[in-house]
This record gives C-alpha cells, sequence and structure tokens, in this order.
C-alpha cells in the first residue's frame, strides 16, 4: 500500500506544485483501498450511483457512455496518475456512464465521504480538489470547441498529441469513437496521414 500512496502523493504534489503536508498523509493513507480491475471488467455501471473515486496506479481504463441506440460512445482514457469520478463527488445521482478496464488495472479507491472530509479539513485538499476540476473543465471546453470547431483530422492529432503513446494500447474503435467518427474513417484519416509523412 505504501508504494501505491506513493504514486498518489506524488501525482498530487505534481499537480500542486507544492509537498503534499504531513497530516493529509497520515490521513488520506489509511482511507485508501487496493482494487484489481480485469481487462473487460466494468469499474462503474451505468445507472448505479458512484460512491468512490479512483486513482490509477497501473493500467488503462475507459469512459463511455451507451447512447439511444446501443451504441457505446468514448468520453476519456484513463491511464496511470488518473483521478476517476471526482466530478461526481456531491450529486449522488445515478452514473451516466460506464468505466471499463482496458487492461489489467490496479486503483485505489476511497469513498466519496471521506475525499469530502479531506477536502473539508485540510485546505491543501481543497486547493487540489479546486485544481481537478478546474483541468476538468478547461478538457470539457476543448473538446465541444474541437467537435464544434475542427475536422476529424483534426480531432484525430489532437487524440495522439493529448494521449501520447495510448493508440498502441487500445482497439482503434475505440479510437474512432473518442474522436466522432466511423472505424473505417479513422482508417482512412491515419492512412492519409501516413503518405504525407
Amino acid at each position: 500500500m505504501e508504494d501505491e500512496f506513493a504514486q498518489i502523493q506524488y501525482s498530487i504534489e505534481l499537480l500542486m506544485q507544492d509537498k503534499l503536508p504531513q497530516e493529509v498523509v497520515n490521513h488520506a493513507m489509511n482511507e485508501f483501498t487496493k482494487k484489481k480491475i480485469a481487462k473487460g471488467d466494468l469499474l462503474v455501471h451505468q445507472g448505479v450511483v458512484q460512491k468512490e473515486i479512483y486513482f490509477v496506479i497501473s493500467g488503462l481504463l475507459r469512459s463511455f457512455y451507451i447512447d439511444v441506440n446501443g451504441d457505446d460512445i468514448t468520453r476519456f482514457f484513463s491511464k496511470e496518475g488518473s483521478v476517476l469520478c471526482y466530478e461526481i463527488l456531491f450529486d449522488h445521482k445515478p452514473s451516466n456512464r460506464c468505466i471499463e478496464a482496458l487492461e489489467d488495472s490496479v486503483v485505489m479507491s476511497m469513498s466519496c465521504n471521506d475525499f469530502k472530509k479531506l477536502i473539508e479539513n485540510h485546505i491543501y485538499c481543497m486547493k487540489a480538489y479546486t485544481k481537478l476540476l478546474e483541468r476538468k473543465l478547461e478538457y470539457k471546453i476543448q473538446r465541444e470547441s474541437s467537435f464544434l470547431l475542427k475536422s476529424a483530422t483534426e480531432r484525430y492529432l489532437d487524440f495522439r498529441k493529448g494521449y501520447p503513446q495510448l493508440e498502441k494500447r487500445i482497439n482503434l474503435a475505440y479510437v474512432a469513437s473518442y474522436i466522432g467518427i466511423t472505424p473505417v474513417s479513422l482508417s482512412r484519416i491515419r492512412r492519409a496521414i501516413a503518405e504525407e509523412i
């Protein structure tokens, strides 16, 4: 558990550009539980109230929606160092998406209630949480403007820039879903880019 928590601490300190206070370390370390998720298993189920946040220690996960036609639409990918589900902390509504392990993965989980207590009791945690939400908002704004203003090729290039090396680890159908096109269209785009090089 100490090695896993050290990864969490490193990522938080990188985000904050400041050392995690020892009192927060002492409090938080006891609140985390280690979970292993096999490739293909769901960590979060659509329609279920999410009661935990997750920190990805190893592996790769995908968040996706199921639309009215039963098709899944990739929302984002989460690799080592990512935090999952912090945006649902206060609404207590059933999740509108699923999170699936694309590889055998290890996460550290903490109950939302315990996470809220950390935020309420430690100003450092409140600032870190605010920074996470700011990044999430920035990501959502960029995603929205990308679909409104950019071509599929530009969105694909943005994916490669935002998720370097990830393409080698995932099914290309998920990449196509993420940028809002069919796998056939993605193949055409990739072929055109390869021919330009």
